[in-house]
């Protein structure tokens, strides 16, 4: 029993440090421009086809390293180019935060549709990076899990040392605590706002490929994970990097044990149950502020 404990802790952990890695990304963007995308559930099922798609080409080994090489960059273009095209010149409209929700909303339907003209509705599945287990004793970890984990908090790491150590980084973070101040003094609002939907669409598009070897990628698999990010960042608090941290990892144990216990058709009703007894106890999240 308690081997099989441990087994789902690790489960927990593994997939909570992906929805962290997902949850900054969707953080950043609502910190930044207090505008909810929801076409962030079809980036990462974008993220987890583009890993299919240079696995079919190049086998695993090269294929993983061009989805580090290649896949990113092109989910960062892929941002930064969406929020000039489509996002950019609602904000000279007035109420433009709800143009933008219902303008990525469409995105989302759009971009499912033709993942399922182009992949057919068919799930995918990615081989792991690493095979094999790890056994301690009676426990067997696998290799992917470890790596999966890693790679997940190598991503979290290298975010946070780009927004403490980077010109980037630092006019990203002006912008989130005081963007008119940020304004006066010179820093490109509009190019911080296209930036960081970029990084956040790199963010989720790795989630998708590290998730995909665990699960499946699908053209609407994107809204469950949608659903788990935006859970998240109401939980820590609208706008709160660390707070979405916290509650990724949090979230991920609850759904890790909820399955084990119950079975994955009660993990949803368990997380919007944590959340509004969240929101009921402190409407701002666990380290949100008032705005």
């Amino acid at each position: 029993m308690l081997i099989e404990y441990v087994d789902v802790f690790i489960s927990g952990m593994t997939n909570g440090s992906v929805y962290a890695l997902m949850a900054v990304g969707l953080t950043l963007v609502y910190g930044v421009s207090k505008a909810f995308n929801f076409a962030y559930g079809s980036f990462f099922s974008l993220g987890g086809y583009l890993a299919w798609i240079l696995l079919a080409l190049v086998g695993i080994w090269g294929g993983y390293i061009s989805v580090f090489l290649v896949a990113l960059p092109l989910l960062m273009v892929f941002g930064y180019v969406t929020e000039k095209l489509i996002v950019a010149p609602l904000r000279k409209r007035s109420d433009w935060e709800i143009k933008v929700m219902m303008l990525t909303l469409g995105l989302a339907l759009f971009m499912d549709n033709l993942f399922q003209v182009v992949f057919g509705s068919r799930m995918k599945s990615l081989p792991p990076i690493v095979d094999g287990v790890l056994e301690v004793g009676d426990l067997v970890v696998s290799y992917q899990d470890v790596v999966i984990f890693i790679l997940s908090i190598s991503g979290i790491l290298a975010f946070r040392w780009f927004l403490n150590n980077t010109r980037i980084g630092m006019a990203v973070r002006a912008v989130a605590q005081n963007p008119e101040g940020a304004r006066i003094v010179g820093i490109p609002k509009d190019r911080i706002f296209a930036a960081t939907f970029g990084i956040s669409t790199v963010m989720v598009g790795l989630g998708g490929v590290l998730l995909a070897q665990k699960y499946f990628v699908s053209p609407s698999g994107g809204w469950d994970i949608l659903v788990k990010s935006w859970v998240i960042t109401a939980f820590g608090g609208m706008g709160s990097i660390r707070g979405g941290l916290y509650a990724a990892f949090i979230l991920g144990m609850l759904e890790a044990f909820v399955g084990y216990w119950f079975g994955m058709t009660w993990v949803l009703f368990a997380l919007f149950g944590v959340l509004l007894a969240t929101l009921a106890v402190r409407p701002q999240g666990l380290l949100g502020k008032w705005g």
